[in-house]
């Protein structure tokens, strides 16, 4: 007899069929890649805003509280308006009888009598009477300003002697720290402290304190300055950038002012 050989069929994927799937996983992989890849970029977005605003409040909210304590009148924009400059106060009170001014003529003084009071804030360097302008506070002859030598809660003594551009309405005197100013420099948001009164402009090359990096503001400050009868108003118009991501601030600080 002749041996009988068993034939087996074999089984397998033809070239055709091996080059659809992996045609098809590919496509299934870039779609997946390209999920991940655009749920990664949308974390990361996220992410970037977050911080973003997180810093924007935080420099918003120091500039408002430090803004809130500054002499209505010794508000001003310098520096081609990328710097706001102020004087905080440190206390204040009223004055005792009337103080020499255009009006009555009187001698000029070197002290004056106040009501009891004491410093809240800082350190007193000024003392400002009847304010009605930043120019009357700042450079080296202020009409509404005199530099305090000593003080007690009941007497303020200051040299040279000086004669006040007008007295106060409500008899009211403002004691007053060195001026301070808030500045955008090099995409840095910066306060200053111990400025010069008599400087025209912020020196930006003096010692400061960041507040904020990725700042872009091309006009940071805008002011409305106050009267006797209508409160000083301080605009922020602040961005802050990084990469593709922008967040923009826009705020309002009510200064308010007491004559």
């Amino acid at each position: 007899m002749r041996p009988v050989i068993a034939r087996y069929r074999q089984h397998g994927f033809t070239l055709i069929e091996i080059i659809a799937v992996i045609v098809v996983l590919s496509i299934l992989a870039a779609l997946g890649g390209s999920f991940v890849v655009e749920s990664t970029k949308s974390y990361q977005s996220t992410q970037t805003r977050s911080r973003l605003i997180n810093t924007g409040r935080q420099a918003i909210e120091r500039m408002s509280r430090q803004l809130r304590i500054a002499l209505p009148y010794s508000v001003r924009i310098t520096n081609g308006g990328s710097c706001l400059e102020f004087m905080p106060i440190a206390s204040g009170g009223n004055y005792v009888g009337y103080v020499p001014d255009g009006v009555n003529g009187a001698t000029a003084i070197t002290s004056l009598d106040v009501s009891p009071h004491k410093i809240e804030f800082g350190a007193a360097q000024f003392v400002s009477i009847g304010a009605m302008a930043a120019t009357e506070l700042y450079g080296p002859t202020p009409a509404s300003r005199a530099t305090l030598t000593s003080s007690t809660n009941k007497k303020l003594n200051f040299t040279p002697a000086k004669g006040w551009a007008r007295n106060s309405v409500n008899k009211r005197f403002y004691l007053l720290n060195k001026p301070q100013a808030f500045c955008v420099v090099a995409n840095q948001l910066r306060i200053y402290s111990d400025i010069d009164a008599t400087s025209t402009d912020v020196d930006v090359g003096a010692a400061s304190s960041l507040l904020a990096e990725n700042v872009n503001a091309d006009t940071p400050f805008a002011l409305t300055a106050g009267s006797e009868n209508r409160n000083t108003i301080v605009q922020l118009n602040i961005a802050f950038t990084q990469g593709k991501e922008s967040v923009a601030f826009n705020h309002s600080v009510m200064i308010r002012n007491v004559p």
